[in-house]
């Protein structure tokens, strides 16, 4: 018998999916820990920008068995949320090994039931592992483009910003590449700060806020489009053919120092901007302004990486392989995913859904 402590559990990640995890096994008194990169529960929406707000109102934000603060249709920020989750985490006496980044999982060898875990600071041995480092983990850049860039001219992944008016000025153009919920969070509170902004990136579907008198999230849920599961027919379906989504930004800026270009960027040439002529672009247009700076915004969204795991737990394209969260491999589970089981698996209000399917055969 191994002189390790061998847990039940370890979960990598103590976000919203993590932590709906160790509720579960609390509740089965199961031994188990939690590893995660941040120094403290919640720091990972605590480093997002100043000014972001959730989507999704408290209504759907809530974790299993520990409502999050407030009424049901307030939109929290970041920091509330992610006070929220440290509660959670104080409440259900949940230990998350902060500052610990996971960089190999080694499966069972031998006669072995266990996985051997090798972080930055020690190693952890547990017989089922659960990844939940979440969907939004790996930023994505499209270098080719980027590279068409002086060097002079500052690039930011949205996930860097912290406040814009540390680059954001009457005296700078903002370029801001990517038209979803970032890019249209930011490129408001970049127009606020007095810089001109160009928001460019493919159309996205924007639901508006309230439809018939309610929240659009109130329809979503009623109708059991967040909901249905992923391999039912209607599932199947909505899951091939939808594009990105996002709620509309309350207060898109109007006039001319804001200007939304909906095609993508194909390249930066002699200080013109050129864009997908297949997309009835317009003609480059000169960048930076005259006599202004230029920042760049990417917010081209994530490319999630797992460099931790055994390459026979991922396809080509470096995704992990599973069905309803557990992989081929025994003892390897996922949550957090987009459309791990339903459309909504990805965000908060999903998780514990989620989890709950997961973690309670574990038991």
């Amino acid at each position: 018998m191994s002189e390790h402590r061998i847990y039940h559990t370890a979960i990598v990640g103590g976000g919203q999916a993590g932590l709906s995890a160790g509720y579960f096994l609390r509740k089965a008194a199961k031994d188990f820990i939690i590893l995660d990169a941040n120094e403290r529960v919640g720091d990972s929406w605590r480093k997002r920008f100043n000014g972001l707000k959730l989507f999704s109102p408290q209504r759907y934000n809530s974790l299993p068995g520990f409502p999050p603060p407030g009424g049901d249709w307030d939109m929290p920020d970041r920091l509330q949320f992610a006070d929220y989750l440290e509660n959670y985490a104080n409440h259900f006496r949940l230990s998350v090994k902060g500052n610990t980044s996971l960089l190999e999982a080694v499966p069972p060898l031998g006669d072995q039931t266990y996985w051997t875990l090798k972080t930055n600071n020690t190693a952890i041995f547990a017989r089922h592992i659960v990844i939940a480092t979440g969907a939004y983990r790996t930023p994505r850049v499209p270098q080719a483009v980027a590279n068409t860039f002086p060097l002079g001219i500052q690039q930011l992944h949205s996930s860097e910003v912290r406040d814009v008016t540390d680059f954001a000025n009457p005296s700078t153009s903002v370029l801001l590449l990517g038209a979803g919920a970032s890019g249209q969070q930011i490129g408001r509170l970049c127009h606020e700060a007095g810089a001109d902004v160009i928001l460019a990136g493919n159309k996205v579907g924007n639901l508006p806020r309230r439809l018939l008198g309610k929240d659009i999230y109130w329809w979503l849920y009623k109708s059991g489009l967040m909901t249905m599961q992923i391999d039912s027919f209607l599932g199947k379906k909505m899951i091939s053919s939808k594009g990105e989504v996002t709620v509309a930004e309350a207060k898109i800026p109007d006039g001319d120092r804001f200007k939304r270009i909906k095609t993508s960027l194909v390249a930066y040439q002699d200080g013109k901007l050129s864009f997908d002529s297949k997309k009835a672009a317009p003609q480059d247009v000169a960048w930076p302004a005259a006599g202004k700076k230029g920042v760049i915004i990417w917010c081209t969204g994530y490319r999630n990486k797992y460099p931790f795991l055994p390459a026979e737990a991922l396809n080509e394209a470096g995704h992990p392989i599973h069905e309803a969260g557990k992989s081929p491999l025994s003892g390897l589970y996922y949550l957090g995913l987009p459309n791990l089981q339903r459309p909504d698996s990805s965000l908060i209000g999903g998780v514990g859904r989620d989890a709950k399917k997961v973690i309670t055969p574990l038991s």
